[in-house]
């Protein structure tokens, strides 16, 4: 009987040493609660704007706090049917469907355009119903830490003059933005006058 119980013993000990029991390891993952923090432009309107294919307008940020930009907000098809039509009463707005992509380009160090980052990776289309904000994902693009223009251009096949749509500007002293513009197959860049910008709303995630 104590020999069959030996007998036993070894057998468990040596198929415990060759076929070893898992072992389940619980590890708790804690994941840190992201912040997100909304950088508004707080400036004056300054009226609108509009692109034709192809062409451009980019707004400088610098100084933002610390983390991702995961989104921005721009303004579309607002106040300029009530300009217009104070003007001209029979003007009216023929709103359509426009493709647009975002830009971010690097500052070089004498302020004007630098390395383009993102063109037009990141596409948004806005329908000709749309009034107001219009919040875009841009979390994809790997932004410069410190400084940047942030904009986009038009993607759809369309005239500044057509009154198809239309992105609010503000007066700001601290931003500044580059607009570009086709002539006779040339495409002319230059600064925007009087330190218009894209009236901007930047979610930053910290």
């Amino acid at each position: 009987m104590i020999q069959k119980i030996l007998l036993l013993t070894l057998i468990f000990l040596y198929s415990s040493t060759i076929f070893p029991q898992e072992t389940i390891e619980k590890i708790q993952i804690t994941k840190k609660k992201q912040r997100i923090k909304k950088i508004k432009m707080k400036a004056k309107f300054a009226g609108y704007t509009s692109l034709s294919k192809d062409d451009f307008i980019v707004t400088y940020f610098e100084n933002l706090p610390k983390g991702k930009v995961i989104s921005a907000t721009f303004y579309f098809n607002i106040w300029v049917p009530y300009l217009r039509k104070s003007d001209n009463k029979n003007y009216e707005y023929k709103y359509k469907d426009v493709d647009f992509g975002i830009l971010v380009f690097e500052k070089k160090k004498d302020g004007t355009l630098g390395t383009l980052i993102s063109d037009s990776e990141v596409k948004f289309t806005v329908k000709s119903n749309h009034r107001g904000e219009f919040k875009i994902d841009v979390s994809s693009i790997d932004f410069p830490s410190n400084n940047f223009f942030l904009g986009f251009k038009a993607l759809s096949d369309v005239k500044y003059y057509d009154s198809f749509y239309n992105v609010l500007l503000c007066y700001s002293d601290l931003n500044f933005s580059y607009i570009s513009e086709k002539k006779e197959n040339e495409q002319f860049i230059r600064m925007h006058e009087s330190g218009n910008a894209l009236k901007t709303i930047l979610e930053i995630e910290q």
